[in-house]
């Protein structure tokens, strides 16, 4: 009597004697058009894979981005190399490709021919998310082959990392960089995952710059701004992983190229906007400052100046520390005993991007113009698309000029050093100067 498992082997060397199929994925190489680059410690530039390299294959798996279905421009290209043995199956075949959730499917047609051979497939997408998806940590994937009429699975490429963006990205063109980092693409779909069309899309960007009123505190990078005087001032710091950022800190110039990054990626317009301080002036003032209507004469030769308090350099965030004055008031027969009165003072805030505590000031200044407005990328606030209603809305003063003055430090308080008593203009006193950088 023949038992069942005599008659599964039978069957199986029937199928080997007669006609059979098996397949296997050897390469996968995406073809998206859309270059991406990774920054390796000191900042050198390396594009992911090398070229002539597949993203699958070789025992490391690379990314790749692709526009979404329904968005605008890119391609959904790929080749895939599949390898067979097979027996009286000859002739066209079909590959399949789908992910685990069912928002991907790639599928290629080619021919089979010989007992063993290859074949490098051209294929498409033809199921793509229909939304900004992140699929950096690897999407699981199931392939097929079909031919002569049977279906059989083909294993290989079982993880891939893929992205999908709103619209075909535009080019970088700012500063020292041309070239969408990874670590880029990871934040800019991670944080826009779910959304389409421009303005949804830039909304999620934005909304993890500004809650609406103010910067992000924490950020979600976990960076904070100017958290250092040697914090980062570019992408390539930033993304640097020999750049220790989250101890040191990022400027303002890297976070708004962090946030053109962003929309560059999904194909968003947006321009480089740099504020300097105008003629005549050293620096202007970062809110929030308090200040009174006019400015008490304390100087009788500059009775239109505000006295803004003494400060030292430091290291922190702030850039400058406050400290007592030892200056008294200034009457044309010379100093009086009459201290000095504050007219302008310092308070907390304003918050920016992972930090409670707003520089002092600056000389210069990014933002970024998207669609007729500014974005204070630093400090999370929209404005109008002028400098005077800016400045208005942003800043406190000017600092003009200052003046050698001592306070007591050391130890016990009992050494004189050295500081800067600073002498400043009301904002409305001045304009910015803009300058227009570079655009997508």
């Amino acid at each position: 009597m023949t038992q069942v498992g005599e008659g599964i082997v039978a069957a199986i060397v029937k199928l080997l004697s007669d006609e059979y199929l098996f397949a296997a994925i050897a390469e996968v190489t995406f073809a998206s058009g859309i270059p991406i680059f990774g920054i390796e410690a000191g900042g050198a530039e390396t594009e992911l894979p090398a070229a002539g390299t597949p993203h699958w294959g070789t025992g490391v798996t690379y990314p790749a981005v692709y526009v979404r279905e329904g968005g605008t421009g890119g391609t959904n290209t790929l080749t895939v190399k599949v390898e067979w043995s097979q027996k009286g199956r000859d002739g066209s075949a079909k590959l399949k490709g789908e992910s685990v959730d069912g928002l991907i499917v790639i599928e290629g047609d080619f021919s089979i021919s010989g007992e063993r051979g290859d074949a490098v497939v051209n294929c498409s997408f033809t199921k793509r998310p229909t939304v900004v998806a992140n699929y950096g940590r690897g999407i699981g994937f199931v392939w097929t082959v079909t031919a002569g009429g049977q279906t059989v699975d083909a294993p290989g490429a079982s993880m891939l990392e893929l992205f999908f963006v709103d619209a075909e990205p535009k080019p970088v063109g700012w500063s020292e960089y041309q070239n969408h980092y990874l670590r880029i693409i990871d934040w800019a779909t991670a944080w826009a995952a779910g959304a389409a069309g421009e303005a949804a899309v830039f909304a999620a960007l934005w909304g993890k710059f500004s809650n609406g009123t103010r910067a992000r505190v924490p950020h979600v990078t976990g960076f904070s701004y100017w958290k250092t005087t040697s914090c980062a001032q570019n992408l390539i710091n930033l993304l640097d992983p020999s750049f220790d950022a989250h101890s040191k800190g990022w400027s303002c110039r890297a976070i708004a190229h962090t946030f053109m990054a962003c929309l560059s990626l999904h194909g968003i317009r947006c321009l480089e906007v740099i504020p300097n301080t105008a003629g005549g002036t050293r620096m202007f003032l970062v809110h929030n400052w308090q200040v009174d209507p006019s400015p008490t004469p304390n100087w009788e030769n500059g009775p239109d100046l505000y006295y803004a308090g003494s400060w030292v350099d430091s290291s922190s965030s702030q850039h400058y520390d406050a400290v007592s004055s030892s200056l008294t008031k200034y009457k044309l027969t010379g100093y009086t005993t009459e201290a000095l009165s504050h007219d302008m003072r310092k308070v907390p805030g304003v918050p920016a991007q992972g930090q409670n505590l707003a520089p002092l000031g600056f000389i210069n200044h990014w933002i970024v113009e998207v669609g007729g407005a500014l974005y204070d990328t630093s400090y999370g606030l929209r404005h109008p698309n002028s400098m005077t209603t800016y400045a208005s809305n942003s800043l406190g003063g000017w600092l003009i000029d200052t003046l050698p003055d001592q306070y007591q430090g050391g130890f016990l308080w009992l050494t004189t050093k050295t500081s800067r008593a600073f002498r400043t203009y009301h904002i409305s006193r001045n304009t910015l100067v803009r300058h227009n950088g570079s655009s997508n």
